[in-house]
């Protein structure tokens, strides 16, 4: 997963169920930006923001004291956004910013939330030009996307299903699927491009 971070320009979306560490996942993007000194915006949509967890993976890293890991945290800006509408003003004002990365945790939450009619109209507008920005900024731009499980009947099995699929296939440079697991580890596998290699 962390190849394809490293690769300028993509749009890449991250995709799992509630709990199999997609949060976790940003977290450990951030703290590896920052050890390389690249700057990153984190917009959180949900409250899962936890800076103390970004703190953690560089201390276990054991190559920075205190003072280096304060340092490496401040190349991180942070922003809550609670109403979609906001998303794209901060979008055009993220052009304008010196950045190496952009990061959005729970995006198209927000749209489930929203009454509009044109909902998918906007989720493609959005992420339209999240894909655009990394393109012509040369930046990474990650986001997660909720996987929801569904039994349609008693006799029926479970079937999954990702948020607005259909709106976002179009634009998604690289997605990863996390599965659920037991222990601590997180099972990422990289569902297009296909590179096998890659697959962790």
């Amino acid at each position: 997963m962390l190849l394809y971070c490293r690769q300028k320009g993509s749009l890449i979306e991250i995709v799992g169920e509630r709990g199999s560490g997609k949060t976790s996942i940003l977290h450990m993007l951030c703290a590896v930006y920052t050890i390389e000194n690249k700057r990153i915006l984190y917009i959180d949509c949900s409250g899962n923001f936890r800076p103390e967890r970004i703190r953690d993976y560089l201390e276990e890293s054991h190559r920075f004291g205190n003072k280096e890991i304060t340092a490496h945290l401040k190349n991180i800006s942070f922003v809550r956004i609670y109403e979609p509408e906001n998303i794209a003003g901060l979008l055009k004002k993220t052009k304008l910013l010196n950045i190496d990365c952009i990061v959005i945790d729970d995006l198209l939450i927000l749209f489930l939330n929203s009454h509009r009619s044109k909902i998918r109209f906007e989720v493609r507008k959005v992420v339209r030009e999240m894909a655009l920005m990394a393109l012509t900024k040369r930046i990474n731009v990650v986001f997660t996307n909720l996987l929801i499980h569904r039994v349609e009947s008693e006799n029926s099995q479970p079937f999954c299903y990702e948020l607005f699929y259909n709106d976002l296939i179009r634009y998604v440079h690289v997605k990863a699927l996390l599965q659920k697991s037991i222990n601590s580890v997180i099972h990422c596998n990289i569902v297009y491009p296909k590179n096998n290699f890659l697959n962790s």
